[in-house]
C-alpha cells in the first residue's frame, strides 16, 4: 500500500505527486470504466475539489479517459497509465530493497 500522510505512525511519510498518481490510477483501475469522481475521492483517500485538479493533470498527460455517462464523467486508466503504473511499482520495489539493504548494513555496522 502507499504511505499516506500520518499522524499515529512515526514512519508516514507526506505522499509524493507520483505515490498520489499511483494511488488515483489504481482506483480508477479497479472501476473498470466506471470511476466516477467520489468513488475516487473515497478510495484514493483525497478530498473531491483536490482530487479534480489532479484527475485533470492525469486526463491532460493520457494517463486518464474520460467519457460522459449519464450526464457525468467516469473515467478509466489508458495503456499510458497502466505503463506508469507498472514503472511506479518497479520502481518502488527497488526504492524499498535498497532501503533494507542501507538499514541491514547500517545494523551491522553499529556495535
Amino acid at each position: 500500500m502507499i504511505p499516506e500522510r500520518g499522524g499515529a505512525d512515526p514512519g508516514a511519510r507526506r505522499r509524493e505527486a507520483t505515490d498520489l498518481y499511483a494511488t488515483v490510477l489504481e482506483v480508477v483501475k479497479r472501476y473498470h470504466g466506471g470511476a466516477r469522481i467520489t468513488r475516487v475521492s473515497y478510495g484514493a483517500g483525497m478530498p473531491v475539489d483536490r482530487l479534480r485538479l489532479l484527475m485533470e493533470r492525469l486526463l491532460s498527460l493520457g494517463l486518464l479517459q474520460s467519457e460522459e455517462v449519464d450526464g457525468r464523467p467516469t473515467y478509466d486508466i489508458t495503456a499510458r497509465g497502466q505503463e506508469f503504473l507498472d514503472t511506479y511499482w518497479k520502481m518502488r520495489g527497488f526504492v524499498e530493497g535498497l532501503d533494507r539493504l542501507a538499514h541491514d548494513e547500517s545494523r551491522r555496522r553499529s556495535p
